[in-house]
């Protein structure tokens, strides 16, 4: 037998029986699975349920954090304005179509204002998520469990939409007065007081609501969904042969079926004589209580189909893969033995006596090869009986030859490598030393800077305060004139001492003087209290600034004072170069261990050439002799090295008359931040 048909079967063997036998354990493994497999298939679908209405539930938060967080809300609330706040909150209800209630309540709990009229707005579970909502200063949201006559009067719109028939016998119908609500609760603060000046209640009610059923039907095909509630089906699209738009199970599973320790029922029912195998899961309001059970389900026939359609994708990759095996299989055994039997017909040539030996250079690709080398070996062995002795002398002295001409270069080449060894090492000194005198005159410079800049401060500190005595009129009353000139030179000095005081920290963080204060604070508070130096120059514009927080409050470890003096700067250069009536809009996300902080406005942006050297020292893009916007230049260079000692970045993305986008990132944990990069 050749070595060729050796080859095809010794790799037919390692490789077909392995495939073979892996097909059919996965075949059992896949036939003892299915019933896993379906409950694992419904508890992926359920997740996908389950985020559709947590999702709605965090659209709801986001909208009533913002329409709390509204100055124009607030004021409205404490005015009692009650038309002005329905008008704000049907805005909110015409975007949002789902919602389906609402209530404005005062600091004192009372209801101010509803949409629809609520009956009763006291009612003690609605009372706890409110007094919840004032003692964690947070908004509560929640699915809850109430009764619908506890919301709406008895036979008005609302009443009748959201009840749900449970029987009907003769003329006489049984509904079930309990409605499911998914509601958001939101204290509504003011800027400077610490207790709530009222309540915003929002609610959207699950009961015959198909939004959910319909949503879920199209993420996952041929499943259905159904929300019930003490047993009874409040909203679903269970689909069967013979009704169309069958509404639930003729057996909904209750809270008291769902098993304990997990929290679900996993089972199989028979709708008009079609099995569907279904999973229930509780739904839980914010105290952890259970208010209704989540279901999803799918007829059996069609999970069926889609595990024969995964044991098709098996067989087709098994076949796919071995027949693509079996090709390459026989590619490499013709690859392997093709060197070999060409290196036998060699041998037999030579052994006649034929030393016209051609090897075709296919044989010889692979240089590393063992039947490479073979060959390589029968090709010099007949040249070597071809060529005769003088020209194997000839030949020997060529290589002699060579080989001195090799080290008479490789001598050269020592003395070269060891010129240029010397003149690398006299360059590197040199280098060296220019490094060293930049360094000295760097911190010669800073601290000049640093010197020159508190011995200014002292007697600047006493101009600004008798020109304050003198505007104040404590020595006496001045004319209109003197107390012009008076403001100039208070201003100008005041001007002048925030210059010095921005030289002051440029030199002592260049000069390594400057350290950080580190403390953990609530990033909420150091925003408010950035802005509130800020809102002034703002309202003079009537500019519209924006903060958004998310999450809307949490904790970073950083020096307080310097990350706002890096927010008063960003927020004052914005509000400096946007025109007035324009908008500023503040950013602060928090991204796993760094916070990213953006403020963008829509002023008169910066030119692509002139955005390479904001960020230094003195440097302002318009540097004519009479420019338009005051400043020193100094603001965004010290943000930028504040931010840096935080071991943060900072970005600028500018478009000339379109505005300008500030990114800064900050570590959440400067000493974890620090110790990861050591």
């Amino acid at each position: 037998m050749s070595i060729r048909k050796k080859c095809l079967i010794f790799v037919f063997i390692i490789v077909i029986v392995p495939m073979f036998l892996i097909f059919l354990l996965s075949n059992i493994i896949l036939n003892n699975q299915i019933e896993k497999s379906a409950q694992g298939y419904l508890e992926n679908a359920f997740m996908l349920a389950n985020n559709e209405m947590i999702d709605r539930l965090n659209e709801m938060k986001k909208v009533s954090i913002r329409t709390t967080k509204s100055t124009e809300f607030q004021k409205e609330i404490q005015s009692e304005n009650v038309s002005t706040l329905n008008k704000t909150i049907k805005g909110i209800d015409e975007v949002y179509d789902y919602i389906d209630f609402y209530m404005v309540f005062d600091e004192k709990k009372i209801l101010m204002t509803s949409e629809p009229n609520i009956k009763d707005s006291k009612f003690s579970r609605l009372n706890m998520l409110i007094d919840k909502a004032e003692s964690t200063h947070n908004t509560i949201t929640s699915e809850e469990l109430f009764n619908i006559n506890d919301l709406f009067y008895d036979n008005s719109k609302e009443y009748n939409k959201f009840k749900v028939l449970i029987n009907k016998e003769n003329d006489e119908s049984e509904y079930l007065t309990k409605c499911l609500v998914a509601i958001t609760i939101s204290p509504v603060y003011d800027n400077e007081k610490d207790n709530p000046i009222g309540f915003l209640v929002i609610g959207s009610v699950v009961n015959n609501d198909d939004y959910f059923p319909k949503t879920y039907s199209k993420s996952v095909e041929n499943s259905y969904l159904a929300i019930s509630v003490e047993g009874i089906r409040v909203a679903s699209n269970v689909r069967s042969p013979k009704k169309e738009n069958y509404i639930g199970s003729s057996i909904p599973i209750g809270v008291s079926t769902v098993e304990k320790e997990k929290n679900s029922y996993y089972g199989k029912q028979s709708i008009d004589g079609e099995i569907h195998i279904f999973l229930d899961k509780t739904i839980l309001d914010c105290d952890g209580n259970i208010v209704g059970v989540l279901g999803v389900g799918i007829p059996e026939y069609k999970f069926s189909i889609i595990m024969n359609t995964q044991r098709g994708i098996i067989i087709f990759v098994c076949i796919f893969s071995l027949a693509i095996m079996l090709f390459l299989c026989k590619y490499a055994s013709n690859k392997i033995t093709a060197p070999i039997i060409k290196a036998t017909e060699l041998a037999n040539q030579i052994s006649k006596g034929n030393n016209e030996v051609v090897i075709d250079e296919r044989f010889l690709e692979e240089k590393n090869s063992e039947t490479t080398i073979l060959l390589k070996a029968f090709q010099k062995m007949a040249d070597d009986l071809k060529c005769a002795e003088n020209q194997r002398v000839i030949y020997l002295q060529k290589l002699r030859n060579e080989q001195f001409e090799q080290q008479k270069l490789s001598k050269q080449l020592y003395i070269l490598n060891e010129s240029l060894e010397e003149k690398v090492k006299l360059r590197t000194e040199d280098l060296r030393e220019a490094i060293i005198s930049l360094k000295k005159a760097g911190k010669v410079k800073s601290l000049f800077l640093a010197n020159m800049s508190h011995e200014l401060r002292t007697p600047l500190s006493a101009i600004i305060t008798c020109s304050e005595i003198l505007k104040e009129g404590i020595f006496g009353p001045l004319n209109e004139k003197q107390l012009k000139h008076v403001g100039n030179i208070f201003n100008s000095g005041n001007h002048l001492l925030k210059l010095i005081n921005d030289v002051l920290d440029i030199s002592k963080i260049e000069a390594g003087k400057m350290t950080l204060m580190l403390g953990v604070y609530s990033i909420s508070d150091v925003v408010v209290e950035s802005f509130s130096i800020v809102k002034s120059l703002a309202y003079r514009k009537n500019i519209d600034i924006s903060i958004n927080i998310n999450p809307s409050d949490f904790t970073i470890k950083v020096d307080a004072n310097k990350l706002k003096q890096i927010l008063y700067n960003l927020l004052s250069n914005a509000i400096k170069f946007t025109p007035k009536n324009g908008k500023v809009v503040v950013e602060l996300i928090k991204n796993g261990d760094y916070m990213q902080i953006t403020v963008e406005d829509n002023g008169i942006g910066i030119k692509e050439e002139d955005q390479k050297r904001i960020f230094n020292e003195f440097e302002q893009v318009d540097n004519s002799y009479e420019r338009q916007y005051e400043g020193t230049g100094l603001g965004l260079p010290l943000t930028k090295k504040l931010v840096e000692m935080h071991g943060g970045e900072i970005f600028l993305v500018s478009q000339i008359n379109n505005g300008t986008k500030v990114i800064i990132t900050l570590p959440i944990n400067i000493d974890k931040n620090m110790n990861s990069s050591n």
